[in-house]
């Protein structure tokens, strides 16, 4: 065989294989994209006032015995004021109230099997943060598209927090599951 220049020669343009062609056009798809066609990709949403002592939560749980895994898509939401700190952690308690998922396929009928809960009180026993960053005024989208896995008997929560004054903030969760 014979042994090919891996460089460009001046008289000699470079070589190129057209993969996407009108006739034979590629398709890509998002893992969201074809978990939401399956019916498995799910959201969860909460707003409310934020303040010292009256944090945002929500939080995500794959009950022990589930059978899936939980993999996190995205965290979206906003704040009205700068200096929201928002936290996403692994575990921890909370005592919230249920919140409703949605199946983003709203043709399809297949419900989730995590439980979703909202709570205006601080995360508590062991929680592990996982990232943290302060927010500027304004949406904002964190795009995990399922790198965060979220096995049976674990939790996922998202937290808004202000060091002084108060400042409204929705968040929401968006995953797949199987």
């Amino acid at each position: 065989m014979a042994n090919y220049s891996v460089f460009n020669q001046i008289d000699n343009p470079l070589y190129t294989q057209q993969v996407n062609t009108y006739i034979m056009p590629g398709i890509d798809s998002t893992p969201e994209g074809s978990a939401s066609k399956a019916g498995m990709l799910f959201g969860v949403n909460f707003a409310s006032t934020v303040t010292t002592a009256a944090p945002l939560v929500l939080q995500i749980t794959n009950p022990s015995g589930s059978g899936k895994n939980m993999y996190v898509s995205r965290v979206l939401g906003s704040a009205a004021t700068a200096a929201v700190i928002l936290t996403t952690i692994k575990n921890g308690t909370v005592s919230g109230t249920a919140v409703t998922k949605v199946n983003l396929n709203f043709g399809s009928t297949a419900v989730s099997v995590m439980t979703a809960q909202s709570a205006t009180t601080a995360v508590t026993g062991s929680p592990v943060t996982v990232s943290s960053m302060l927010l500027a005024a304004g949406p904002f989208v964190i795009n995990y598209t399922g790198s965060i896995i979220v096995p049976p008997n674990t939790s996922f929560t998202v937290t808004a927090t202000l060091s002084s004054g108060t400042s409204a903030a929705t968040a929401s969760i968006n995953w797949w599951e199987y």
